[in-house]
């Protein structure tokens, strides 16, 4: 029997200081520096970003426990309605030991401090893995994650929890879909029409596919996988255009070095493929949401065979062309598997594996992304 984590104690860092200004005065704020990153002045949480504002960069390490969890990966984040923020990854001693679990780790709006984290998912000797938080139209927060029942990821299945009171409380778990051997990496979506758009991904074959649900998750379809010539893939991210239709990115899982692109004009059944030889990938996850203002936002590693650099890069057209990439996280790989949301007050955060030894939180804006 796992003990609690009543002992916890988050890992020994000393951040470094940073001062935020904007064109009027404004209180200062603290913010750390990411490696050799050039830090940049962050504004007031409460101030949402204007054209006037400077550009904003912190970044900080969520709590662990590095002697219990040595290895920490695969992180998820989400505003809750109340303005915490929620980060969720799978610990344990490495990938796929069978004390690996779901951790929880909140920031309470108006902090800047991360708590000890919880276990919020630990199915006894088998891994759990990929967490994905997820809040729905009335408030509800979800927790999906792969739970094994074996010692390899097509021995899983994906397992849904709910929370009604901001992810202080969750109700007992309950198998998601109803299928094996299907994993899941990256957030859904709320279409249009209601309908939640579920991006994941075939194990067995290396191929992406996609689950919709037309009564909030109580129900779930399936679509045909993706399959890409001569080179795997997995882990899509996906988002909705302003037609409806849909674009997703996808971990290319051959050599290739290049992202894939799909289209769908017909909700995720059907898929039109290229690839993005100007979106490196090295194998590994990426993240793409859609902004308040209409841009696309991509994560991702700039290198066809590194997981580093950490880069993100802004679209005005839809994910027909990419803005030249800034750096999030820079230095030897591991820096990899970005998660990211766009809060209610404008700033972005993005949470990523860092060396898969913690979790880092980077929390920057619009206005540092479109910076020379």
């Amino acid at each position: 029997m796992r003990s609690k984590l009543s002992n916890f104690r988050p890992p020994a860092f000393v951040p470094q200081k940073a001062f935020c200004f904007l064109i009027l005065l404004l209180p200062a704020c603290d913010a750390a520096r990411h490696g050799d990153i050039a830090e940049q002045p962050l504004a007031p949480l409460e101030a949402p970003p204007t054209t006037h504002e400077v550009g904003c960069f912190a970044s900080k390490s969520i709590p662990t426990d590095p002697e219990r969890y040595p290895y920490n990966h695969a992180a998820t984040i989400i505003e809750t309605p109340a303005g915490d923020l929620l980060c969720a990854w799978g610990a344990g001693a490495r990938e796929l030991a069978p004390d690996t679990v779901i951790l929880l780790s909140r920031r309470p709006s108006g902090s800047g401090e991360w708590s000890s984290p919880i276990v919020v998912a630990d199915k006894p000797g088998y891994a759990d893995a990929n967490p994905v938080l997820f809040v729905d139209d009335a408030g509800r927060i979800y927790l999906f994650h792969v739970e094994m029942f074996g010692d390899q990821f097509c021995l899983g299945r994906v397992i849904v929890r709910t929370s009604r009171d901001g992810g202080h409380t969750w109700d007992a778990p309950r198998d998601a879909l109803g299928a094996i051997c299907t994993m899941i990496r990256n957030h859904l979506i709320i279409l249009r029409d209601g309908s939640w758009l579920l991006p994941g991904y075939q194990q067995a074959i290396y191929a992406s596919q996609f689950w919709l649900s037309r009564n909030q998750g109580q129900n779930w379809e399936s679509y045909p996988p993706i399959l890409t010539p001569l080179d795997n893939n997995l882990q899509p991210a996906v988002v909705e255009l302003s037609d409806s239709s849909l674009l997703a990115l996808l971990r290319a899982a051959g050599k290739s070095g290049q992202t894939w692109e799909a289209r769908s004009t017909d909700a995720g059944r059907s898929w039109s493929l290229r690839k993005r030889p100007d979106l490196p990938n090295p194998n590994s996850g990426l993240e793409l949401i859609r902004l308040r203002s209409g841009e696309l936002l991509v994560i991702y590693n700039d290198s066809r065979t590194e997981r580093t650099p950490l880069v993100a890069a802004l679209s005005e057209d839809e994910g027909l062309t990419w803005s030249a990439p800034k750096v999030l996280a820079a230095g030897d790989p591991q820096l990899s598997y970005p998660s990211a949301c766009q809060t209610r007050d404008g700033r972005i955060h993005v949470v990523f594996s860092h060396r898969l030894t913690h979790i880092e939180h980077v929390e920057i804006n619009e206005h540092w992304l479109r910076r020379e």
